[in-house]
């Protein structure tokens, strides 16, 4: 009898069910609000369809693409029309124009998410502060502009607010995109937010919030409910310590890349739900919060770039749950034995810091590790297989730069297959090439150099290879072109600094993925083959310091895309190609300094917009320097793109360098290289005046690196411009032993260079004591333009007031008789007058 109640009652149940979904489906819309989705779409573009089924025919505005309806009632619930993300333009398809206040008419809109859209010079509305009933709201990415409304104080119930700002994706020429901060949209102030008490999610990443800094924390501490925040580049400058903090519940904190320059506050530790916690790159100083902190859920840390000095805190081997620890670029020393404890870890970076003494041999015991960066530290000592014993899930080991030594049985198999392998500058206690890297057959990048070996080269078909700066000697081509497989993947290859001899091999043609070629520093000989052109892939070429002859080759026309060109210190004959300037349009280093290149610089290499050091030093070349070199626009201006200090064609480790002289010492300039600028051309017979364009480049004016003007031991003639005075940037300027004359330019900055910066020239002025014009004080200089209109407009007065005399009196004939008049018959009367006048005060 039970069971059979039982069955009834499930049977109505389904019933029930059944004639619910059916009446659901049967369910339309409210005419107001379809009416109001319509006017929304009049005024937004939608060039790739997303609208489509929004049409006037179709009744049930419920079935239209992106529109969640209620359905018992009918009203539009959710507007769903987020556009799907895509850094290409092809698959990237957004809303483009205006947001209509139609959406006002959606009294029930409780779901608003128009992300990765491109309303790009709008504004968000003020009105969306009044769609009160809306629990979610997405806007990110979307291109808004200007002020973001304190109106969105007024959505109460609020559990979501994504108000992302946009980055701007620059492509260069090597097909990456790379981001570009564009803190356009902004806010007056945060008070509005404290109005949100129910928001459990927060993300106003790439919006500036720099006229809020003081106020953002005590504004936060307000949404009890906060479960994430996420703040990235925000340009804060200020985090505050806090009695207490009210959003206990807060899972994820992501504040990384603001400039708070103070020490991390005990309360960022002290939330004990914390899942995700990202301080990096936020100038973060001193050291971590002092005491025992409990993150039990932890899985992910990230706190590089800073400028921590301390060790690493003990509490930190407590986040059992730990999985991502990232603790790269600060200055922290010693790694325990505890972090055995982290059993879960599968990133560890801890690259750039100032860690010493043995490497821990617990790190063997992490058996989930996966990633392993220790690179760029002071680890010493022997580093056996105990190191590495149950690392069998490790595919990416970099370690360079330590001085470390690995101990192993030669017949030594590892119990990982790496991806990358990164042991530059280790003793591997042998010369021979290690041979347990066989065991690596997946491996796609290896850097051994400077490890010391000098044994022949095995051969693998790699993504990346360096092995620079070792003792390798003999002919590479057996090395190179024995490898003719269709399948060769070679893109990055490093040898230089090494004792190689012979020509360079000419089976370049088997390698067409080549980016990087670095040869520099042997003992190569002959030409430049042909087969090199074929690499229209090539972005940097080094060849420097080898004994290679001929011209520079034709061929090499081909390679379009070059970055860098280093073909200083070689033995090239014959004049500057004039393609270079036309081929190489993204040529951003250009040295050929030290050959035996001669004629004139070719006007052509003022199309080079992209070039930042041009270093055509030691030659013969001759004629006058080009008055087109202001068009060298990366020496003229300043980028701001974030992390280009860099270059770089690897996301392994391959950074670009350049070897750049400056007071007679050469530099090798890497991680910086980005911000160095130089225009050297000394040591060459160049004649004529030094161009006025070129004291236009406006180089680096708020860069702290190298800027460098070298035009010594040339024959420059005339006066050095005055308008180089005005180039505050110049760290070194050296304009010696030319055919210069008169006085050095006035100004702040050339004074701060000494007589060796203008010595071997008929100068005068400070820093020389000899006074210009024989004078003992010194002398005004007028500027070439200020005396040129100076006589002008002196010869203009004199004209303009003769001919406002005489023309009149010539022309006109009744002005010719009163002037005649007035002083032969008045003036002359008055004169007369006066005369006796005095005459007869002289007889009284």
């Amino acid at each position: 009898m039970i069971l059979s109640h039982k069955l009834i009652s499930l049977l109505l149940l389904l019933i029930f069910l059944t004639l619910n979904v059916s009446n659901s489906t049967n369910i339309l819309c409210f005419e107001t609000e379809r009416k109001a989705l319509l006017s929304f779409k009049q005024h937004v573009k939608d060039p790739h369809g997303k609208l489509l089924s929004w049409v006037s025919e179709e009744e049930n505005c419920c079935k239209w693409n992106g529109i969640v309806c209620d359905n018992s009632i009918g009203h539009v619930q959710e507007l769903r029309l987020a556009a799907d993300w895509a850094e290409d333009e092809e698959n990237y398809r957004p809303l483009q124009g205006k947001i209509n206040p139609s959406l006002l008419d959606l009294k029930q809109l409780s779901h608003l998410d128009l992300s990765h859209n491109y309303f790009k010079g709008t504004q968000i509305p003020n009105f969306i502060g009044s769609l009160v009933s809306l629990r979610y709201l997405d806007l990110s990415w979307a291109g808004f502009e200007g002020v973001i409304p304190h109106q969105l104080g007024n959505l109460s119930s609020l559990r979501y607010l994504g108000l992302r700002g946009s980055a701007l994706y620059v492509e260069n020429h090597r097909g990456y995109s790379l981001p570009l901060k564009d803190l356009t949209l902004y806010v007056e102030n945060l008070h509005w937010l404290s109005s949100l008490a129910l928001l459990e999610y927060l993300d106003m990443s790439w919006v500036n919030l720099s006229k809020a800094s003081d106020y953002w924390l005590h504004a936060i501490n307000k949404l009890p409910s906060l479960l994430e925040l996420h703040l990235g580049d925000c340009e804060l400058g200020h985090i505050h310590h806090l009695s207490y903090t009210n959003f206990t519940s807060l899972s994820i904190l992501n504040i990384y890349g603001n400039n708070f320059n103070s020490i991390i506050p005990d309360w960022v530790f002290s939330l004990s739900n914390h899942v995700k916690l990202d301080l990096s790159y936020s100038q973060f100083i001193g050291s971590f919060p002092n005491g025992s902190f409990s993150l039990t859920f932890l899985t992910t840390l990230y706190v590089s770039g800073n400028f921590l000095r301390c060790t690493i805190p003990s509490y930190f081997y407590s986040f059992s749950t730990l999985e991502y620890m990232y603790l790269g670029q600060n200055n922290l020393g010693v790694v325990s034995n505890s972090i055995r404890n982290l059993t879960y870890l599968f990133h560890l970076y801890l690259s750039r810091n100032k860690l010493n003494g043995p490497l821990p041999e617990s790190l063997g015991s992490l058996s989930t590790l996966q990633f392993l960066d220790i690179s760029n530290n002071l680890f010493e000592g022997a580093v056996s297989k105990v190191h590495f014993s149950n690392l069998t899930n490790l595919f990416s080991l970099r370690a360079s730069e330590n001085s470390l030594s690995l101990r192993v049985n030669p017949n030594w198999i590892p119990p990982f297959h790496l991806d990358n392998l990164l042991l530059g500058s280790w003793n591997l206690g042998s010369p021979q090439f290690p041979t347990w890297l066989k065991s690596q057959k997946g491996i796609s990048g290896i850097d051994l150099s400077n490890i010391g070996i000098s044994e022949a080269i095995d051969s693998f078909n790699v993504h990346e290879l360096d092995l620079s700066n070792n003792s390798l000697s003999g002919d590479i081509s057996e090395f190179l072109c024995h490898q003719t497989s269709d399948s060769l993947v070679l893109s990055i290859l490093r040898l230089g600094e090494n004792l190689l001899s012979g020509n360079i091999p000419d089976c370049w043609m088997y390698y067409p993925l080549l980016m990087v070629i670095d040869l520099s520093n042997n003992n190569l000989t002959g030409a430049i083959p042909n087969s090199m052109g074929s690499l229209d892939g090539l972005f940097s070429l080094h060849l420097r310091n080898n004994s290679l002859s001929g011209e520079i080759p034709s061929s090499l026309r081909n390679c379009k895309d070059l970055t860098v060109l280093d073909l200083g210190l070689t033995k090239f004959v014959g004049s500057i190609p004039n393609w270079i300037g036309i081929c190489f349009p993204y040529l951003m280093i250009l040295i050929i300094r030290s050959n035996k290149l001669n004629d004139h610089i070719p006007i052509e290499l003022c199309r080079l917009t992209s070039l930042q050091i041009f270093d055509a030093a030691n030659n013969n070349l001759s004629g006058t320097i080009p008055r087109c070199f202001d068009n060298f626009s990366q020496i003229a201006t300043k980028k701001n793109l974030r992390g280009e200090y860099k270059i770089f064609y690897s996301i392994y480790w391959s950074l670009e360098s350049a070897i750049v002289a400056t007071k007679g010492r050469e530099d090798k300039y890497d991680t910086f290289l980005g911000l160095v600028t130089s225009l050297d051309l000394s040591n060459n017979s160049l004649s004529g005046e030094i161009p006025k364009q070129l004291t236009s480049l406006q180089v680096l004016c708020n860069m702290s690196s190298l800027e460098t003007l070298d035009l010594s031991r040339n024959k420059l003639s005339e006066n050095i411009p005055t308008s180089i005075s005005s180039l505050t940037f110049l760290s070194h300027l050296n304009l010696s032993y030319n055919n210069l004359s008169e006085e050095i330019p006035l100004g702040t900055q050339l004074h701060t260079f000494d007589n060796y910066s203008f010595i071997g020239n008929q100068l005068c002025g400070p820093p020389f004591t000899k006074n210009c014009h024989g004078k003992n004080n010194i002398t005004h200089q007028f500027n070439d333009e200020e005396e040129y209109w100076f006589r002008l407009c002196i010869a203009m007065g004199f004209v303009v007031g003769f001919l406002g005399i005489i023309a009149p009196l010539l022309t006109c004939r009744i002005w010719r008789h009163a002037y005649y008049w007035f002083w032969q018959d008045y003036m002359l009367f008055k004169i007369v007058g006066w005369f006796i006048n005095f005459k007869n005060m002289l007889r009284i």
